[in-house]
């Protein structure tokens, strides 16, 4: 029993090299999934028909292939499965997408959150937003992955720290799995699902990257070596809590000089008195891209403002440097147009605070694209390692006994 079950562990874990291998590549043929994997042709052949008997690849003759017999090429499957990535980061609107498995968004909507709506109200404003998706296409789901701004521990499954005080303290995971009665449920903190945005790249390059996510607060997202760090109970990359010097504004958390407090897009539109305006707008880059409009006018007061964000977020990347060592350190989140305005500042100030920043290049990247996509995207991420680690995506063919 002892062999067979060792068999069958080889032959898994086999399948899963060239299942991934093809996931992001746009297919390949089996002789290049033979000196990539280290496989026999035969055993790489054998496990494609399984991958293709389930779905899970297709399998196409090169058209292009001169003379001779025609090259096999085999191609990963995006739309064999989905999953429903609910993004809860914000407190006045909440998306949800369907992605697909290359984290494609497939279709996604959007709901209003009102201050004063019950948990009870934003549950059923979900279940509905879900149904809308669902009759707009096939969708066959994988499970559902929610992404919220808060603290969360996997184990106990409460929410704390949240940014919309209607989750604190609530155990979202129950919740949304009787929603979804036979779905595969994780919560997830929205930073680390925006950082597994850029999981496949990373993984990719073996990368040690850093994901700074900037919303309504400010979270991490620690990538080493390809693989996202979580800490012992998932907290790791609380990052809004940091403390800054020279800043005295109390944070609603009850400390002082905490980084949110400082260097968000709301920090900044409370300092100017512009909060009503930030909220006025359809979505929180629109404001910033204001911003940006009258930054570039060199309107003093909002230039001595973004710039204080910039050095206090320059501060901490410093910091961080020194601590991992990053190849590269990613920003994303609500400052849009700002960040190309301010990089220079943020980063010149790193280096000074930093021997080994100027000792080496600091490499720092601003994506464009929307908070709630890296979300979306992350979630499906999430969803898709969980699969391929737990076994599940094998049973969907008889991957156990070729």
């Amino acid at each position: 029993m002892k062999s067979v079950s060792n068999n069958l562990d080889v032959k898994i874990a086999n399948a899963e090299k060239i299942y991934t291998m093809l996931r992001g590549n746009g297919g390949m043929t089996k002789s290049q999934l033979v000196a990539q994997v280290g496989l026999s042709f035969a055993s790489v052949s054998n496990i494609c028909t399984s991958l293709a008997d389930a779905g899970l690849v297709m399998v196409t003759e090169n058209a292009r292939s001169t003379g001779g017999r025609k090259a096999a090429r085999v191609a990963f499957v995006s739309d064999n499965r989905y999953t429903l990535v609910i993004d809860l980061h914000h407190t006045q609107h909440v998306y949800l997408g369907m992605v697909d498995l290359e984290n494609t968004i497939r279709n996604h909507t959007r709901f209003e959150v009102a201050s004063d709506d019950s948990l009870e109200t934003i549950l059923t404003h979900i279940q509905q937003a879900y149904l809308e998706l669902d009759s707009q296409g096939d969708y066959p789901l994988l499970g559902v992955c929610v992404g919220i701004s808060a603290v969360y521990d996997p184990h106990a499954g409460v929410v704390l720290r949240s940014s919309n005080p209607v989750f604190e303290g609530v155990h979202l995971h129950r919740h949304i799995a009787e929603l979804f009665p036979d779905q595969m449920v994780i919560v997830d903190n929205d930073a680390n699902l925006a950082g597994l945005s850029q999981m496949m790249q990373s993984q990719r390059n073996q990368k040690n990257l850093l994901f700074i996510f900037l919303t309504q607060g400010v979270g991490l997202g620690i990538m080493i070596n390809g693989m996202l760090y979580r800490g012992t109970n998932g907290y790791a990359g609380e990052l809004g809590h940091i403390k800054v010097s020279e800043v005295n504004t109390r944070c609603k958390c009850g400390g002082v000089g905490c980084l949110r407090t400082v260097a968000t897009l709301e920090s900044i539109a409370h300092d100017l008195g512009e909060f009503d305006q930030l909220h006025a707008k359809s979505t929180s880059t629109e404001y910033a891209a204001v911003l940006a409009r009258r930054y570039k006018l060199q309107e003093t007061i909002v230039v001595d403002r973004v710039d204080l964000c910039a050095r206090k977020l320059g501060e901490v990347v410093a910091e961080l440097f020194d601590l991992f060592n990053p190849q590269e350190i990613v920003f994303g989140g609500n400052l849009g147009d700002l960040f190309p305005l301010v990089r220079n500042t943020l980063r010149q100030q790193a280096m000074e605070l930093s021997n080994l920043a100027r000792a080496v290049d600091l490499p720092i990247r601003y994506i464009t694209r929307p908070t709630y996509e890296l979300v979306l995207s992350g979630g499906g991420e999430r969803m898709f390692h969980w699969w391929m680690q737990h076994g599940a995506w094998y049973q969907l063919g008889d991957l156990n006994t070729k």
